[in-house]
C-alpha cells in the first residue's frame, strides 16, 4: 500500500462512515468502539465485486459488437456465445434475441431447448427492446429453476439498423461467495479475527441476493415471516435501501440452527451497473 498504512486507511474508511451515519442522523454512539476493520474489509469486497460486474458488463459489450459482425444466428453466434461463456467462468448462460424478443441462439449446459421461446416479457428483454440501450436485471427466476441475473445489451447491424440483443445470465451468490469467502477466511488487516464476521447482500426491494447463511439467499426482508420478529432489523432495512452507505445495529438470531437473539453490528456500501444497485452489509455480533 503506498503512502497509508492498512490501518491509517481503515481510519480514514470509518470516519466517512461515521459523518455519513451523523448525517443520517444515526446513533454511532450506541456501542463505544465502532470496529475499524468492518468498513475497511467491507471496501476491498466492494471494490473486488464492482471489478468483476465490470469485467463482464464489458465482456458482453464485447460479445455485442462481436455479434454485430457474425449475426445473431447460426454458427458464428454460437461461437460468440461459446467464447464469452468460456472466458467468464461468472455467466452460466448466454443468449441472443431477435427484435421481437424472441430466442434465437441459447449457450448453456442443457438450455437449448429454450430456442424460439418469447422472452420479451422479461423486465431486462423489455427496456432493451424498447430503449435500444444495455440494462442490468434484478434477480428472476429462470426456467431451469434457478435464480439469476442479467447483463443484456442490444446488437446493431454493421449498418447500423437495431436487430435484436444479447443477455448472459449470472448466478449472484456464486460470484460473491467466490469473492467473499476468501475476504472472511483471511485477516487482511492484521488487527481482527475476520472469521467473526459475517456478510450479505440485499436488492432495494429487499430480496436477499447473498447471505452466509444459504437458507436466507432468496427471502425478502420486508416480506418473509422469519424477519418479522425483528423491527431493528426492519428498521435498518429501510435505511439501508434509502442510503448507499451507512452504519448501525440490529438485533436478530445468531445464525440457522441457533436462534438466540443477538445485536449485531453492520456496516453497508453499494455495487452496481447500468443504474441497478445492489446493497452490501458486513456484519459482526457484538456486546
Amino acid at each position: 500500500m503506498s503512502h497509508l498504512g492498512a490501518a491509517a486507511l481503515a481510519a480514514l474508511i470509518f470516519c466517512a462512515f461515521a459523518a455519513a451515519e451523523e448525517d443520517a442522523g444515526g446513533a454511532i454512539s450506541s456501542f463505544e468502539e465502532p470496529s475499524i476493520e468492518m468498513p475497511f474489509l467491507l471496501l476491498q469486497i466492494q471494490a473486488d465485486l464492482q471489478g468483476s460486474l465490470g469485467d463482464l458488463d464489458m465482456a458482453v459489450a464485447k460479445a455485442s459488437s462481436d455479434l454485430s459482425a457474425s449475426g445473431l444466428e447460426g454458427d458464428g453466434a454460437r461461437d460468440v456465445l461459446r467464447r464469452l461463456l468460456e472466458t467468464n467462468s461468472n455467466l452460466v448462460e448466454a443468449v441472443t434475441f431477435d427484435e421481437d424478443g424472441k430466442i434465437i441462439v441459447a449457450e448453456c449446459e442443457g438450455c437449448e431447448g429454450g430456442e424460439g421461446a418469447d422472452i420479451s416479457g422479461q423486465e431486462h428483454i423489455a427496456h432493451v427492446l424498447r430503449t435500444k440501450n444495455p440494462t442490468f436485471s434484478g434477480q428472476f427466476l429462470l426456467v431451469e429453476g434457478y435464480q439469476g441475473t442479467a447483463i443484456a445489451y442490444p446488437v446493431f447491424s454493421p449498418e447500423g439498423e437495431f436487430i435484436g440483443g444479447i443477455s448472459a445470465i449470472l448466478k449472484p451468490e456464486e460470484l460473491m461467495n467466490v469473492l467473499i469467502a476468501p475476504q472472511l477466511r483471511f485477516d487482511i488487516s492484521t488487527r481482527a479475527n475476520i472469521t467473526d464476521y459475517s456478510f450479505w447482500s440485499m436488492h432495494l426491494d429487499g430480496l436477499i441476493a447473498y447471505d452466509r447463511d444459504e437458507s436466507q439467499i432468496g427471502k425478502n426482508l420486508f416480506e418473509d415471516p422469519l424477519y418479522q420478529p425483528f423491527p431493528s432489523l426492519l428498521d435498518l432495512g429501510e435505511r439501508i435501501v434509502a442510503e448507499r452507505s451507512g452504519h448501525g445495529y440490529y438485533a436478530f438470531q445468531v445464525a440457522e440452527g441457533d436462534e438466540r437473539v443477538v445485536t449485531k453490528e453492520s456496516y453497508w456500501t453499494t455495487v452496481g451497473l447500468h443504474g441497478r444497485e445492489w446493497r452490501l452489509i458486513v456484519t459482526k455480533i457484538v456486546g
